[in-house]
């Protein structure tokens, strides 16, 4: 990221000179070795996870560390001595050793088992002395200990109350490392597993001699590690703790991703896909991945953790990166999309019906007529069918509180010539008994109940939500609370019901053209043209100049010309569609609403209107595209949006 930006960004000013600019940001990443920045030489400010590729184990600096201390509380006990061994190539080069006068007894029994005595303490140097020369000897060097959450937390302390920072979480613990390459011990101490794994120096409680223990047992079984095919820092820190490797440090899997549209996939170690996803721009897009997880939904979380290798395919336009999502996810069934991966699970509300009067019921088995239009219902119709909808009990729970609103049939099959319970205690009209007039106003009842749900006004029916409402307050006078409470929570899946059938009509009656500057296509400068009818991708092709005309007029025409008659529709027009199409329907209809403001998208006239209108859309059209085509820059690549209404 530029450095001017980033301060500028931090501070919330951005007119701040850059002299400030660079003061501030200088003070807050100096000696913080999460960042990268040269500030005399570069003007550009990175992660170090970003620019510093997983080092091999033997090119990386470890410092093998061992505290001895008065006591084992950090902060009410104090280090008496440090010792340090500066570990290169996986050989010992150098090493550092000091007492630190602690400025306060130490206990008898810590003497005894380290030899430290108070007299020989008392002319040795303070932490505050030490401090400075012990970070120089760790600089660069990631530090190895055993048991390394006592000497470190005892380090932190100390850094904490004078220089106000911390050494970080990314030191090696010997001791779990040696409990899995080194089976079959007594115990872990030090002093046991240094002479087990043959240390020419004995751990006896001293530091410079329990670091070298230490190192000596971190190279040799690193040597095991090698031996396994783990040779590099970060598959030793998976190793060690396979959650451990963060999501900063997955940010370089990222580094290759174009700025361009597309679709991507997280695999995992097996190389299964984990997650499908499409962007505008497939780096931006990944990357927020890797920041502010908590933010993110719980199963996206879990892809971030999961992932292992990103793989991703460029589109051309950001719409038809939408349509690649939807194949990919059908194919691959991704666990971790909230959406998309089963839609066979997804329901539809159907009117059934006979002799016996129109019932409603959920299913998730699609229509034949779906499939194949000439497939009709035994009297001659299509069967009346709304969906599918996401969520079968949510369904089921909106049918429910409609029946106990309403006093329609909840029996699908014809009773034996007796009403049944309900129809005793009048809370059904009994269509079934065979009174045709009982049975018009019944099935009448169900029809303005289904083209309410279809977002149709009936003003002869009683509202649903309305009469909900009466329902719970009914239910709650009566102190039947349990009742009532799951009767409120029914109202709000039947209004979801009806907000997302609507969604779904508005998506399925979107028709407009996209068009995009396209430069990288081998024949020169071109328009990219996406063709959206009846909420589906129908068209999508690349016009260069000389030819725009006559793909404009190749599209449309076959939009236009006139094709069999469709099968006869019943008294209510109702949107049913297959259900592994849902999932693009919305997706592509919450592009249109979401994208921003620069693309050209026009709606497109249906084939029901005049030879006159369609003469002057095609002329509008091919002007359009002419215009996109001269006023983009080459140098700046816009996916980005101009929304036009659709025509409904």
């Amino acid at each position: 990221m530029d450095v001017m930006e980033a301060a500028r960004s931090l501070i919330a000013s951005p007119d701040a000179p850059s002299e400030i600019c660079r003061e501030i940001l200088s003070t807050l990443v100096h000696q913080d070795r999460r960042f990268c920045w040269d500030s005399d030489a570069a003007d550009l400010i990175s992660l170090r996870h970003w620019e510093v590729a997983d080092p091999d184990l033997a090119e990386v600096p470890f410092v093998a560390l061992d505290l001895e201390t008065t006591g084992a509380r950090a902060g009410s006990e104090k280090i008496t001595e440090i010792g340090a061994v500066r570990i290169e190539g996986l050989r010992e080069v150098r090493y550092f050793g000091t007492l630190v006068n602690p400025m306060r007894p130490i206990p008898p029994m810590i003497s005894r088992i380290t030899g430290i005595t108070q007299d020989m303490v008392a002319d040795a140097p303070r932490i505050e002395e030490v401090m400075p020369r012990l970070m120089g000897f760790l600089e660069g060097a990631v530090v190895v200990a055993h048991n390394a959450s006592f000497d470190v937390g005892f380090l932190n302390y100390e850094l904490q109350r004078l220089k106000g920072r911390r050494l970080g979480e990314g030191a090696i613990d010997t001791l779990p490392l040696a409990r899995a390459l080194a089976p079959g011990l007594p115990n872990y101490r030090l002093h046991t597993v240094a002479k087990a794994l043959g240390s020419p120096v004995e751990a006896c409680h001293r530091a410079l001699a329990d670091a070298r223990a230490a190192g000596h047992v971190f190279v040799t079984l690193v040597g095991r590690l090698q031996d396994q095919g783990i040779a590099r820092l970060g598959e030793l820190r998976a190793y060690l703790n396979p959650s451990s490797r963060t999501t900063l440090e997955k940010l370089g899997l990222t580094r290759d991703l174009p700025r361009s549209p597309g679709t991507y996939r997280f695999l995992d170690k097996n190389g299964c896909t984990v997650y499908i996803g499409k962007a505008d721009r497939l780096d931006d897009r990944v990357r927020s991945h890797f920041v502010a997880t908590a933010n993110h939904a719980r199963k996206m979380r879990r892809a971030v953790q999961l992932v292992e290798l990103i793989d991703w395919e460029e589109t051309i336009t950001p719409l038809e990166a939408v349509v690649h999502e939807h194949r990919l996810i059908l194919e691959h069934r991704p666990p971790c999309n909230l959406h998309g991966a089963h839609p066979e699970t997804y329901s539809y509300l159907k009117v059934v019906g006979g002799g016996s009067g129109l019932a409603l019921s959920t299913t998730r088995r699609p229509p034949k007529w779906l499939d194949d239009p000439r497939h009709e219902g035994r009297s001659g119709r299509q069967p009346l069918v709304l969906g599918p909808f996401r969520g079968r009990a949510r369904l089921d729970a909106a049918l429910d509180l409609l029946t106990h609103c309403y006093p329609i049939r909840r029996c699908l099959r014809r009773p034996d010539g007796r009403p049944c319970v309900r129809g005793d205690h009048s809370r059904c009209l009994s269509p079934c008994l065979g009174d045709p007039q009982v049975r018009k106003e019944h099935d009448a009842l169900v029809m303005g109940i289904v083209r309410w749900l279809a977002g149709e006004a009936d003003s002869d029916l009683p509202d649903p939500l309305r009469r909900a409402d009466e329902v719970v307050r009914s239910l709650s006078r009566q102190r039947r609370h349990e009742e009532a409470r799951s009767l409120k929570k029914a109202g709000e899946h039947l209004l979801s019901v009806r907000r997302s059938y609507a969604s779904l009509a508005e998506a399925k009656r979107l028709r407009f053209v996209g068009l995009w500057p396209q430069y990288e296509n081998g024949g020169g400068p071109s328009v990219r043209l996406n063709l959206v009818w009846d909420g589906t991708l129908r068209h999508a092709v690349s016009l260069h100049p000389e030819a725009i005309d006559a793909g404009v007029a190749a599209v449309l025409e076959s939009l236009w010309e006139p094709g069999p008659s469709p099968p006869e529709a019943s008294a209510v027009s109702l949107i049913a569609v297959p259900q592994s199409q849902l999932d693009l329907l919305l997706a592509v209809r919450h592009w249109f609403h979401e994208s921003d403001d620069r693309t050209p998208k026009l709606p497109i006239p249906g084939p029901e209107s005049g030879s006159t209108q369609q003469r002057a859309f095609k002329i509008r059209l091919a002007k359009e595209a002419r215009r996109v085509l001269l006023t983009s820059a080459p140098s700046h690549k816009s996916t980005e949006s101009l929304k036009i209404e659709p025509t409904i």
